[in-house]
């Protein structure tokens, strides 16, 4: 790091030589006549030149090195009118030019006329032809003319982008098909903590599309960006405030059709201003809102079978049922403080979200053969759920810019907090004829199965009762300088600057999860005893009655009458349903009677802490070669260093009472990895309508929290074992990018990308048996005494020994029919395809037969022997679309949207056929606002207008293995603006 630096001060000192003392500067500000608003993106050109510059998202711009003299100036911002003026620049002086530009162009001597959702359209093909690198753009006037509910649904309409759904609102986003963990997100620049509870992702269902000012989504980094984004960044921008007073409020009502649920509300606003001679504005921006997201969820488990001719095949082993019944609520706010100085300002920023859940799951699991539940089971599940997910990003920061040289600092506190406290389970289990058929064959449909249960209310008894809560925290604090300096070579037309900076970010996290409950209620003893226990603090209830009948406590006296005729569509029963209140007074009477019992598999199995320090440092530069030639070069260290402590140890069991852990320890890791990452970037641009893109850049992956925080477990019989791998290392991936867009009045903007990305180290989730003479892996922590006389099944996670390949390409047109006769010329289209390709040697290990160690009886060594799997990646649709049509008149404005994607693998098992995906997905959403005056707007939006569910599948036949739906949703309501 300490050379990195030297070499930027040597390097920087170098270029100073370059620079003309005498020159001078021109700068200024470039807005909207009617709104004042920024106009990011636009061009300002020094004709006869190679002098320039493009406006940031404030709209300002900065030229610099710019020899005394007269100039003419000239600002284009397409769907806006070019502008000319006269500017003198003296030496040594800085000449300030604010301009603004209006609304409309002439083409072919006919007026262009900018709608509402145009101009949002506009300012987004502006900034993604003027970006330093290949991004995709939401603008500010997209998300003020027509907002989505959140972020992730914003977002959801751009190339490449794919949606992950929780209860049907869009909750994390897969970029170019790879998973949310692979994305870095940032707010005004500021990294977003992980809200996940295993891995990296960030669940963007938190933010309010309503607080933002734009959504950037770049998909090839710069030596100055955090370098651990697989997929891409998400940089989300806070509102700013502008130079007049501005109200915006906001409230809205919703149905949705699942639960006939008409409960939904919004409210959002934000009041910003500037004052003292516009040098401090402050801006202050709230969302409030609740949701029905409930939905009825079905899921399959399949086992192997061996066909009459030797063939794998999969067959129906248990099934899952549930009705969710969840109400999500947000309430935020963010503050902005900022105050211009001579040459720079001062900002700082807070963001606040909070978001809560509560509901009601039943569940009904069918356990027929060979299942993880037991064969000719019948089991219903109840929970009780609920939590809350905090998240806050604070920052303060400084620019300065004295023409020649500007640097920026900023220190940042950001934290997400997760707790979900009191949450409960209750089990009944027929144990006895549960199912009059419990083998059925190849291809049999999941919708027979419930015919063949017994449903016996008396046999059907309390067997379970769990108490858990989760407490996840995770705190970061960081600092980040960057300085730049501006340069001209002498003689040439070549400008451009040279660019260094640092970033320090320290993270501790911790995830806390306790456990509490009991099971095998149901076979007396204990159980019995806990039963006396509730006899006696509710006498009402008759229970020592049925216990001496029956053995035990039968469902029957806690069933409601509470019935769907549209539960999962109308293929499935609800099945039994139970008063909800009476199984928490039954949890409360065993908690306090001191029958609830700590689970350490469940608890000490999830727990962890850690730290990690990462620091980084960047050296590049930008050349523009003329007014057709830009060249981004640069190297990027990271280093990073982690600390985290877990559990090993083995649960004990008996007579179905948890006891103490066995050999039990507590484990730390250290973990030290650095990188070095060059990269290259070139633009060109041999026509005004034409730019074209190449860029070769390197990023990386850690592994998720779980995959390498030290905790090793095994279960009391010495079957299954659960173990990190502390020796995990990052994947780092070499990636290729170019694209070539092409604008036209008539056409509008269409682009082509393409991409290819090699991925090494990849990490992966395996299994296999531990058998005599299998190698330990010593990351795995694994005490020699635990595989003495066992062989317990495995889940570890090891890096690929092979690169993964990943290519495709991108399409994306976006045009305004201004040319269309009469009202058609309101018409806005906005089109994309991606089309991906991906293959991944995945590494299987299986154990083969080595030699007899003992012949009385038999005791056999194996060899672990591994082999690789061609496969495609995890989460990777192979295809993305997305449409959106938009139409404006007068005050009028609606937009029609429609996405699908196809199948992803969700899991790669030995055999293609025992493989998990998800399935096809396509839905219509609708969304249309009506203007009354200046100040007043009706807005109503249709969500899944075709009522699609999720799908997922294992194999490569048609088996159901999860099936969601919920429902169409609608909401309407008014929003006032003064300004």
């Amino acid at each position: 790091m300490k050379n990195m630096f030297l070499l930027s001060l040597i390097v920087i000192f170098f270029f100073t030589t370059l620079l003309y003392a005498d020159n001078g500067t021109i700068k200024g500000r470039i807005v909207d006549s009617e709104t004042g608003e920024a106009l990011p993106g636009a061009n300002v050109a020094i004709l006869g030149t190679g002098l320039g510059a493009a406006t940031d998202l404030r709209g300002n711009y900065t030229i610099g090195n710019v020899p005394p003299g007269e100039y003419t100036l000239k600002i284009t911002y397409i769907g806006y009118k070019a502008f000319e003026t006269t500017v003198q620049v003296l030496s040594g002086r800085t000449v300030s030019q604010d301009v603004e530009l209006q609304y409309g162009q002439v083409v072919e001597g006919q007026l262009v006329t900018v709608t509402a959702q145009a101009s949002g359209q506009y300012e987004a093909i502006n900034q993604q032809l003027r970006s330093n690198t290949i991004a995709n753009v939401v603008s500010k006037a997209r998300i003020k003319q027509l907002p989505d509910v959140n972020a992730a649904e914003s977002i959801g309409r751009l190339p490449g982008v794919s949606i992950e759904r929780s209860g049907g609102e869009a909750t994390k986003i897969a970029i170019r098909g790879l998973s949310p963990k692979y994305n870095t997100v940032t707010v005004n620049g500021v990294r977003v903590p992980a809200t996940g509870e295993d891995d990296r992702s960030v669940d963007l269902s938190l933010i309010s599309s309503n607080m933002l000012d734009g959504i950037e989504v770049k998909k090839a980094i710069t030596p100055d960006m955090d370098a651990d984004a697989l997929g891409g960044t998400v940089d989300l921008l806070l509102k700013e405030a502008p130079e007049q007073m501005e109200i915006n409020f906001s409230g809205q009502g919703g149905y949705n059709q699942l639960q006939s649920y008409y409960g939904n509300y919004n409210f959002t606003g934000n009041v910003a201003r500037r004052f003292f001679d516009s040098r401090l504005g402050f801006i202050a921006s709230f969302n409030l809102d609740s949701y029905d997201r409930s939905a009825d969820k079905f899921d399959g488990d399949y086992g192997e079978r061996t066909g009459s001719e030797g063939e794998t095949e999969i067959a129906i082993e248990s099934l899952i049922l549930r009705e969710e019944t969840v109400t999500r609520r947000r309430g935020g706010a963010s503050f902005l403080l900022d105050y211009r100085l001579p040459t720079g300002k001062i900002t700082a920023n807070s963001f606040y979200n909070r978001l809560s859940w509560d509901g009601l799951h039943r569940i009904d699991i069918m356990s027929l053969t060979g299942s993880t539940y037991g064969s000719n089971r019948h089991h219903y599940d109840y929970e009780d759920r609920g939590g809350v997910t905090n998240i806050f990003t604070g920052g303060i920061g400084i620019e300065q810019d004295f023409d020649w040289i500007r640097f920026d600092a900023g220190v940042a506190r950001t934290s997400t907090r997760t707790n979900n406290p009191n949450e409960h389970t209750w089990r009944f289990t027929q144990e006895s004829g549960a199912f009059t058929q419990t083998e059925f064959p190849t291809g049999t449909e999941p919708t027979l199965i419930p015919e063949y249960a017994t449903n016996d209310t008396f046999l059907t008894r309390l067997s379970e009762a769990w108490i858990w809560d989760t407490d996840r925290e995770e705190n970061e604090t960081s600092f980040q300088f960057n300085l730049e300096m501006p340069f001209r070579l002498k003689g040439l037309k070549i400008n451009g600057s040279v660019k260094t900076g640092a970033k320090f970010r320290w993270l501790d996290r911790v995830n806390d999860v306790e456990y509490f409950g009991r099971h095998g209620i149901q076979y007396g003893g204990g159980g019995n005893e806990m039963l006396t226990h509730l006899d006696e603090a509710i006498p009402d209830w008759g229970v020592q009655d049925l216990v001496d009948e029956y053995g035990w406590l039968p469902i029957s006296i806690f069933l409601t009458d509470y019935s769907r005729s549209n539960f999962l569509d109308g293929d499935y029963p609800v099945g039994f349903t139970v008063d909800m209140a009476m199984m928490k007074r039954v949890t409360e009477v065993l908690d306090d009677s001191g029958d609830i019992l700590r689970y350490a598999i469940n608890s000490m199995g999830s727990d962890y802490e850690g730290i990690e320090r990462y620091q980084a440092g960047y050296l590049m530069t930008e050349f523009d070669i003329g007014k057709y030639v830009t060249f981004l070069t640069g190297i990027r260290y990271e280093k990073d260093y982690s600390e985290y402590t877990g559990y090993r140890f083995r649960e004990q069991v008996i007579n179905n009472i948890q006891g103490s852990p066995a050999d039990l320890d507590t484990l730390k890791t250290e973990r030290d990895y650095d990188f070095w990452l060059p990269m290259v970037h070139l633009g060109i641009q041999p026509a005004d309508w034409l730019k074209i893109r190449f860029a070769r850049t390197e990023s990386l992956t850690r592994p998720d929290f779980t995959q390498y925080a030290p905790i090793t477990r095994i279960n009391n019989t010495f079957t299954y074992m659960r173990a990190a791998n502390t020796q995990l290392k990052p994947a780092q991936s070499i990636n290729w990018d170019g694209s070539v867009s092409v604008y036209e009045n008539h056409l509008g903007l269409f682009t082509v990308s393409g991409f290819i990305k090699d991925i090494d180290d990849l990490i992966f989730q395996t299994k296999y048996n531990f058998k005599p003479g299998v190698p330990v892996h010593e990351g795995l922590n694994i005490p020699d005494h635990w595989l003495e006389g066992h062989t317990p099944e495995s889940d570890i996670y090891i890096n690929n020994d092979t690169k993964a390949k990943y290519k495709g390409f991108e399409l994306e047109w976006q045009t305004h029919f201004w040319y269309l006769p009469s009202f058609l010329k309101g018409l806005v289209l906005n089109v994309n395809y991606t089309r991906i390709f991906s293959e991944i040697e995945k590494t299987q290990y299986y154990t083969v037969k080595d030699s007899l160690i003992w012949p009385r009886p038999p005791i056999w060594s194996y060899t672990a022997m591994d082999s690789a799997r061609t496969a495609r990646m995890p989460d990777q649709p192979s295809h993305i679309a997305n449409i959106t049509i938009g139409y404006d008149f007068k005050g009028f404005s609606a937009r029609l949207s429609y996405l699908y994607q196809t199948d992803k693998v969700t899991y790669i098992d030995r055999k293609p056929i025992l493989d998990n995906f998800s399935g096809a997905y396509a839905r219509w959403d609708l969304t249309i606002r009506q203007k009354l005056g200046r100040s007043i707007t009706l807005f109503a939006n249709f969500t899944n207008l075709n009522n699609r569910p999720d799908r997922n599948y294992q194999g490569v036949t048609d088996s159901p293995t999860y099936i969601e739906y919920y429902g169409f949703t609608m909401d309407g309501g008014i929003r006032y603006s003064f300004y």
